[in-house]
């Protein structure tokens, strides 16, 4: 061999041990960021993914408190976290600035009876066992729930096992966590059979989250102002009847209603508006809908109604927040053109069935 062949060899061999390790970092580069289809079906545009977040509070550091099992609870006679273990039915009244857990592998109900909860650093009411929870909102009350920090148990109302509300009561949730929600799953249904039931949060307003669950609302009147999606589901939604007006952030990214499996209303009155994004319900829902997608907000505080052909009014509302998207839902829309008017004002939008 001789001593040009011997030079060309070694520039060869150099060359190899410093591209190898490049193009190895570059695949890893790729796989790492962007295209990597897992990474980009975790993400929620507008909000941090909340796997992503890195919690103040973790689920063991919430302390279990003491074990209750009277039926009746007075919540003024205790002053840190109570948790029940027991199946059964438990009735709640009175002031509390602590969590109320639930920890049983069997159904449990809790009914409120003009119950305050609020908890600066977690969930106010926590049902961490496997069993389903069903909340009764008793008639005529009032109850007030307000939850704080930034916990694992991300919502005001959290649920590890299914979760029912139901009665004839109000029911106030605040969901001021930090990217928290006013009621969520961790996994799981959520079913709404009635109540009175305002709901405001600074992400999602209900969320059925994880690997998601069927949220059902059957009856009820649900106002939902949300900085995130109003109504978020990661499976699928039903709308059987009720009054729901659900409100999804302003800011980009966010919808009223936001599903992966998508949703049905069947019955009740539905007005949802958004900012940038509408997801339009399923073509199999029994009952009609009504779309609109403007290419411009219309400010928070707006009348808005919708009339008929007959220059009928079919809906009629305040704007709760700036909107760009609407959905309109009711048994009385028929087949036809519908108007879109803002303070009595006839716009360039419309709709037909």
């Amino acid at each position: 061999m001789n001593k040009e062949t011997k030079i060309q060899l070694i520039i060869i061999m150099i060359l190899i041990f410093i591209l190898i390790p490049l193009v190895i970092i570059t695949i890893n580069t790729i796989n790492n960021k962007g295209f990597n289809p897992e990474n980009f079906e975790d993400r929620k545009f507008g909000n941090p993914n909340e796997e992503q977040v890195e919690k103040e509070t973790n689920s063991s550091d919430v302390e279990s408190g003491e074990i209750v099992t009277q039926k009746e609870i007075n919540l003024n006679e205790y002053s840190s976290n109570i948790t029940i273990e027991e199946a059964g039915e438990y009735t709640l009244k009175g002031d509390f600035s602590n969590s109320v857990l639930i920890n049983s592998t069997s159904d449990v109900t809790l009914i409120l009876d003009n119950v305050t909860i609020q908890n600066d650093i977690t969930a106010t009411i926590a049902n961490i066992g496997k069993g389903g929870l069903t909340i009764k909102l008793k008639d005529g009350t009032t109850n007030s729930l307000t939850d704080g920090g930034s916990s694992e148990y991300d919502a005001c109302i959290y649920s590890v096992g299914s979760l029912t509300i139901e009665g004839n009561g109000t029911l106030n949730v605040y969901g001021k966590q930090s990217e928290g929600e006013g009621i969520a799953t961790e996994t799981n249904n959520i079913t709404i059979n009635g109540g009175t039931i305002n709901i405001e949060s600074n992400d999602d307003g209900i969320n059925a989250g994880g690997d998601g669950g069927l949220i059902t609302i059957n009856n009820g009147d649900i106002f939902i102002k949300a900085n995130g999606d109003g109504i978020d589901s990661n499976q699928d939604l039903i709308i059987n009847g009720g009054n729901v007006y659900t409100i999804g952030s302003a800011n980009g990214g966010n919808a009223a209603i936001d599903t992966d499996k998508g949703y049905q209303i069947n019955g009740g009155t539905v007005i949802a508006i958004g900012s940038d994004m509408m997801e339009k319900p399923e073509s199999s829902s029994k009952q009609k809908s009504l779309t609109f997608n403007m290419n411009s907000s219309i400010k928070s505080g707006t009348s808005i109604s919708i009339k008929n052909e007959n220059d009928e009014i079919v809906a009629t509302f305040e704007a709760k927040e700036d909107f760009k998207t609407l959905i309109f839902s009711s048994e009385d829309l028929a087949s036809g053109t519908y108007y879109l008017y803002q303070n009595e004002e006839k716009t360039d939008f419309s709709a037909t069935l």
